[in-house]
C-alpha cells in the first residue's frame, strides 16, 4: 500500500515508522527543513521537504500514486486544504487529524473519509474506562495493538439506521461515543445511528479497521 503522509511531527513519524515496518510504501512531507533531514535519517521512507498545500509538493511524494493520504498538520486549515486536494486528485482513501472537534463537519464537506479528532476521543474513552469495565479490557489486550478511530455514518452505508445492537460488532470493538449535530448521544445497543453521527471506535486494531467498513458510502 502506497501511503502519503503530510507532516512529520511525532504522530506523523511515528505513524510512518509503523507504516514502514509493516510493509507499506511511505512519503512524509515535512515544512520543517530541520526536520525534514532529521527525518530522512531516521525513516526508510521518502522525504518531501515543502508545504503540503502545494500540490506540486504533494505530486512529488508521489500522491497521484497513492493508495490514501493521512493530514497530520497542527493546523487545522492546513489539513483541510491538504483533503481536498488530495481528493481532487482521486486519492481512495483520506484520513485527517482534527485539532478542533468543531472544525470536523467541514473535513465532512470537501469528503476526507474518516476525521479523527483526539479531544473527542479521549473524553470517550475516559467515560467508557470510568462507567465501565469492557474498554478497560479492549485497551489492555496484553500487547495486541489497539486502535481509536472516528468515523462518519455514511450515506446508505450498512450502519445507517441501524441500531448499535444490529451492527453485531466484535466484543473487540465497541462505540465509545457517538455525536450528532454537535451534541454527544449515548451509544447503547437501541440506540439508531444517522446520516453524518461521527461514531468513535475503539478496540482491537484488526476489529476497529473491520468494523469501519459498515460506516462508508455505498
Amino acid at each position: 500500500m502506497r501511503v502519503v503522509i503530510v507532516g512529520g511531527e511525532r504522530a506523523g513519524s511515528s505513524l510512518a515508522e509503523r507504516l514502514v515496518k509493516t510493509g507499506h510504501e511511505v512519503s512524509i512531507i515535512e515544512v520543517d527543513e530541520e526536520r525534514a533531514y532529521k527525518l530522512t535519517s531516521e525513516l526508510d521512507a521518502l522525504v518531501v521537504h515543502g508545504n503540503g498545500t502545494n500540490i506540486d509538493v504533494l505530486k512529488d511524494a508521489g500522491v497521484e500514486n497513492a493508495d490514501a493520504l493521512v493530514a497530520l498538520t497542527p493546523n487545522d486549515e492546513s489539513n483541510l486544504m491538504v483533503c481536498k486536494l488530495a481528493k481532487d486528485l482521486n486519492v481512495p482513501r483520506v484520513v485527517t487529524r482534527v485539532n478542533k472537534s468543531e472544525h470536523a463537519k467541514m473535513f465532512d464537506d470537501v469528503g476526507a473519509d474518516v476525521a479523527i479528532s483526539s479531544i473527542t476521543a479521549a473524553v470517550g474513552l475516559f467515560e467508557k474506562a470510568t462507567t465501565g469495565p469492557e474498554l478497560y479490557g479492549l485497551l489492555s489486550l496484553g500487547g495486541d495493538k489497539a486502535d481509536v478511530v472516528e468515523v462518519t455514518v455514511g450515506e446508505d452505508s450498512e450502519a445507517e439506521g441501524k441500531t448499535v445492537e444490529e451492527l453485531n460488532l466484535s466484543e473487540l470493538c465497541t462505540i465509545a461515543t457517538i455525536t450528532r449535530k454537535g451534541g454527544l448521544i449515548p451509544a447503547r445497543g437501541g440506540t439508531v445511528l444517522k446520516k453524518n453521527d461521527r461514531v468513535i471506535l475503539a478496540g482491537k486494531s484488526e476489529e476497529v479497521s473491520s468494523a469501519t467498513r459498515l460506516f462508508r458510502k455505498q
